[in-house]
């Protein structure tokens, strides 16, 4: 075959295949968004290091303020004084004390007041100042009262308030009773005191003197034998008491007559006072007076024992002397010269 004829053909047809290739529509572009430059690339463009992190510019998120409320708040604690109930006379003044305690969120300012409220207002006044009080602290708040002229049960009642007016918080109160009078017994007659046991008169002291007879001279017999005469007591006034009156007197300063007087009798008893479980001849004397002048049911044995003790509490009853026993000089007068 003989290329050479057909080349110029092909030759052409590659010249008309390139211009259709020319005058063919292009491609659209792609619409996918071109990748972000990396971090190396960042640096290179901004000059920087590669590391380098830009500067953030978004703002950290932050909590809201939360808004304080204020409450104010007043709680009861204790009644300090007049109770509940507590009774009082018609138009009577009394001091009634509440303890209160700031059960809010904030502290009482200066002007806060206790203020009636309601009830009785028992003579009160309007309202009276409540101390400032920090959160959770309690105060004591005083008012002075008077009760109602009538008969009743009165309540008056109190709350806090704030210097603006606003009442706030728990209300308190007091409440006290008026009782009706209580009347007299009518026709009842008044006890009748019983009188008390008149006491039997002590005389004087007799005066014995020689020739004389009787208890009174035993009783001195008793008593001079006590003092260390040697006489026998036989209740007859002879020269034998006689002697030992006489020496008796001389040693004592009185007046040396042999008469048993006042004076005799006082010096005589004064250094003998007996008493139970006492023994001797100035017992026999007292024993002897309560027997045979008195009437007493006892022995004259000397020994100052229980039937003794009982008869001089006795006499000393009848003669209106403390009843202790104790035969003293007031005791001996009584057996000497009571009646």
């Amino acid at each position: 075959m003989n290329h050479k004829k057909y080349r110029p053909l092909f030759v052409a047809m590659i010249v008309l295949m390139l211009a259709l290739a020319c005058n063919a529509p292009t491609a659209s572009p792609s619409t996918q968004a071109p990748p972000l430059p990396t971090a190396t690339e960042v640096g290179a463009v901004s000059g920087g290091s590669p590391t380098d992190a830009p500067a953030s510019t978004e703002i950290p998120a932050t909590d809201a303020p939360v808004a304080t409320v204020c409450v104010f708040d007043a709680g009861y604690v204790a009644d300090v004084t007049i109770p509940d109930n507590t009774p009082f006379l018609p138009n009577t003044a009394f001091v009634k004390t509440w303890r209160i305690q700031n059960t809010g969120s904030c502290d009482w300012e200066a002007g806060t007041k206790l203020a009636y409220v309601s009830g009785d207002p028992l003579g009160g006044p309007p309202a009276v100042d409540l101390p400032p009080a920090a959160v959770g602290t309690s105060v004591d708040v005083t008012v002075n009262f008077t009760s109602p002229g009538t008969p009743g049960t009165y309540r008056s009642t109190w709350q806090a308030q704030r210097p603006g007016g606003a009442k706030f918080g728990q209300q308190f109160y007091v409440q006290i009773v008026v009782p009706e009078p209580t009347a007299l017994p009518t026709n009842t007659p008044l006890p009748t005191a019983t009188p008390l046991p008149t006491a039997k008169p002590v005389g004087e002291w007799p005066t014995l003197k020689n020739g004389n007879e009787g208890p009174e001279v035993f009783a001195l017999q008793y008593l001079l034998r006590a003092e260390g005469y040697s006489l026998t007591a036989d209740g007859k006034f002879g020269s034998q008491t006689t002697s030992a009156v006489k020496s008796f007197q001389q040693s004592k300063g009185l007046v040396v007559d042999g008469i048993v007087g006042p004076n005799t009798w006082k010096t005589l008893v004064q250094g003998h006072t007996v008493k139970s479980s006492n023994s001797g001849d100035a017992v026999r004397a007292v024993q002897h007076l309560l027997k045979y002048k008195h009437g007493y049911s006892i022995t004259v044995d000397g020994v100052f024992g229980r039937g003794t003790d009982k008869a001089v509490r006795d006499l000393q009853n009848v003669y209106g002397l403390t009843a202790d026993g104790i035969v003293g000089q007031n005791t001996w007068k009584a057996l000497v010269a009571g009646l």
